[in-house]
């Protein structure tokens, strides 16, 4: 039952709607250059960052994310290098996102600024196979399981220090258009199969972390990310407490949902991290809450040392 309401709801958005959105992530701040290109480097280290997110557990067909995301400087530290895998599940639905990143560093009081330029391919697949109906006579006609990639540009600005950063970033610039089938159920008098042609909306997104150091061993870490997009602006607010540089205690607000999160710091150079998302919209009340997991690992390049305390 569960996954009938899943889809139904999923048809009601319409493809076109449903194909424009981006992956949601709670622990966003754990992997910047998900959100703006101009981070590429920033650590001074090579820094690769694995994430997994289960949205709405318990529910078959729900969004389930994965995510590899590399970057690192270049021996003059004037540029960045990433690469960004993204693999996301919905339902009929699968993306997978293939990103790669450059970003130049300029020198500015105390940290650096950085302009970032990502290119990549966005691969869409639909398997009209996997959808399941409640009635039959709500069934569209049989069609195959159809897949189209299109190209993707985001640029970001960048700004940070080692207690301070600020972003501002703008994804799918080129604003990509495809076609999808258009399909009505059997019983509908429009009953077939047509085309709908839909593109990707400009998403901008804003961001801004500050560290307070307390004392020797208490560091309280800010957060905020704004996105601006065709479905409207939502926020993330983020405060975390960071004992002795070894374990991280944080909570996030979001409309309708409140995320509690840790970091442990294993090593200097790898990390792990996990969020829970008590989530109250309608659709999320019948579910487990939404899982989310990363493990990062900096390793120092060209005689670089990994810096700790790190706080972004």
């Amino acid at each position: 039952m569960k996954k009938i309401v899943l889809i139904s709801m999923l048809c009601m958005m319409g493809l076109q709607g449903f194909s424009q959105q981006d992956p949601q992530y709670s622990l966003y701040m754990f992997n910047p250059l998900g959100v703006n290109p101009g981070y590429a480097g920033s650590r001074e280290v090579l820094s690769a960052v694995l994430i997994h997110r289960s949205q709405w557990i318990g529910m078959d067909g729900a969004p389930e994310t994965q995510v590899l995301s590399i970057n690192t400087p270049l021996k003059n530290k004037k540029m960045g290098l990433g690469l960004q895998i993204v693999n996301d599940n919905i339902g009929a639905h699968t993306n997978q996102t293939l990103k790669a990143t450059y970003a130049y560093r300029l020198k500015m009081g105390r940290g650096k600024l950085a302009f970032g330029l990502s290119g990549g391919i966005m691969n869409y697949s639909y398997d009209w196979a996997k959808i399941e109906y409640k009635e039959a006579d709500d069934a569209v006609p049989t069609t195959s399981a159809e897949s189209f990639m299109i190209p993707s540009i985001d640029f970001g600005i960048y700004y940070n220090t080692r207690t301070l950063y600020i972003g501002l970033a703008a994804e799918h610039l080129n604003q990509a258009t495809f076609d999808i089938s258009e399909v009505e159920p059997a019983n509908s008098l429009n009953a077939g199969e047509g085309s709908e042609t839909s593109k990707k909306d400009i998403n901008i997104i804003g961001t801004f972390g500050k560290a307070f150091v307390i004392n020797d061993k208490l560091v309280l870490k800010t957060s905020v990310l704004t996105r601006l997009s065709s479905g409207g602006i939502s926020m993330d607010l983020n405060g975390s407490l960071l004992i002795k540089n070894k374990i991280l205690f944080g909570i996030s607000l979001r409309q309708n949902a409140i995320i509690v999160m840790t970091e442990i710091n294993l090593t200097k150079s790898l990390k792990m991290g996990v969020a829970y998302d008590l989530d109250g919209s309608d659709v999320a009340k019948s579910t487990s809450g939404s899982f989310e997991v990363f493990l990062g690992y900096d390793l120092g390049l060209f005689k670089s040392k990994v810096i700790s305390p790190r706080y972004f």
